[in-house]
């Protein structure tokens, strides 16, 4: 999601966009399409958009859990309670073009490896597409990516070295990395996901809709123009 700007030296960068989410999260796929549709809605402004890891339960093992199992006891047993956030869920995914399939999820799986895929697709330029493709993976298709051959296949249908990516998810590639960004989102204070960063400026919280998006954005392109002009630019 970036675009090459025509507009006046001062404005010639584009509006960075620090989308700190877990895959498994789906507030943060409503924001996420939310954000990726404000970005359309204001084509105008050059965007550059980054992935930014957070994990919702670290202590998932690599082999990754029963979903119903973990979710019923985090909110003590009561499935109705746990139908009723489901509801709201679905229905907030419809207004962002999402089908929400909560029944094909069988397994949470820890997330590590995926923000490692996260990191190789933005090295290959189709980032934003890994996202996406991570976020209706899980949450409408119901895949397990616990599993590396689920993530090999998203990564081959990205355009990315399957084969490749098969050998760097058996090794510890960029496991160190990842853990530097876990941790500056920690000290940053980040709890709740999504979390936005906008020219790390400022930050925009939760699975906002498309207008609030669009607003960030604005506010974002008018604090650029009114930055003062840096030491030898014109």
């Amino acid at each position: 999601m970036s675009a090459q700007s025509s507009l006046t030296p001062a404005l010639s960068g584009p509006v960075t966009i620090d989308f700190i989410s877990d895959v498994i999260c789906p507030w943060c796929y409503v924001g996420f399409r939310a954000l990726v549709t404000a970005c359309v809605t204001r084509g105008e402004i050059p965007t550059h958009l980054s992935m930014r890891p957070f994990e919702l339960d670290p202590t998932t093992p690599k082999e990754g859990a029963d979903r119903k199992a973990r979710l019923l006891a985090k909110f003590g047993g009561d499935e109705g309670r746990l139908k009723e956030i489901s509801q709201a869920l679905v229905e907030a995914g419809l207004r962002v073009g999402i089908e929400f399939n909560f029944d094909a999820i069988k397994t949470t799986p820890n997330t590590r490896d995926c923000h490692r895929l996260l990191r190789w697709a933005r090295s290959a330029g189709v980032e934003v597409e890994c996202a996406e493709a991570l976020f209706q993976a899980y949450h409408v298709e119901g895949e397990d990516l616990s599993k590396a051959p689920t993530l090999v296949s998203i990564a081959r249908g990205l355009g990315m070295d399957g084969d490749l990516v098969g050998r760097l998810l058996a090794s510890d590639a960029d496991i160190a990395p990842v853990e530097q960004e876990l941790e500056i989102a920690q000290r940053m204070g980040v709890t709740g996901v999504p979390t936005v960063l906008f020219n790390q400026s400022f930050a925009v919280v939760g699975a906002q809709g498309v207008e609030t998006f669009v607003a960030a954005l604005d506010q974002a392109r008018a604090e650029q123009a009114n930055a003062p002009a840096t030491p030898g630019s014109s």
